[in-house]
């Protein structure tokens, strides 16, 4: 027995599962280094920073699909929710380094280099999603 999604089911689809797919596939392999060069602690730290970015996809996802439901009920509007969406993304960022760096105390550079790596390949993944759509 297949599961075929309904043509509504896949109006919103935004690309995420396949960015939060090569995202986790980044957190885990830099999390992974890090456990083998410098230990559980950095490897920790690695993998915390990577969430944070994936946090932040599934976060700005989840907008995207409701900036398109409120698009086709009142056009004009669905900015509100991308403001929104960009103020919560950097105050989950930052709040999540805070509790990160000072609450849990995990070391800032593997923490820093994760969430670097991972957002690069956000960029160069939704580059390559971009170019393929042309």
């Amino acid at each position: 027995m297949s599961f075929k999604p309904s043509p509504d089911q896949n109006r919103f689809e935004t690309g995420a599962a396949k960015i939060l797919a090569v995202q986790s596939l980044l957190t885990a392999g830099l999390a992974w280094a890090f456990y083998y060069y410098q230990g559980l602690l950095a490897a920790q730290a690695a993998l915390y920073g990577g969430c944070i970015v994936i946090f932040n996809v599934w976060i700005m996802n989840r907008r995207m699909q409701a900036a398109a439901k409120i698009a086709q009920i009142a056009p004009g509007q669905e900015v509100k929710v991308f403001y929104i969406a960009a103020v919560q993304k950097f105050v989950f960022t930052l709040g999540f380094f805070i509790l990160g760096m000072g609450l849990v105390g995990l070391p800032p550079i593997p923490m820093l280099v994760a969430f670097a790596i991972v957002q690069i390949g956000y960029f160069f993944n939704g580059q390559g999603a971009y170019h393929n759509h042309k």
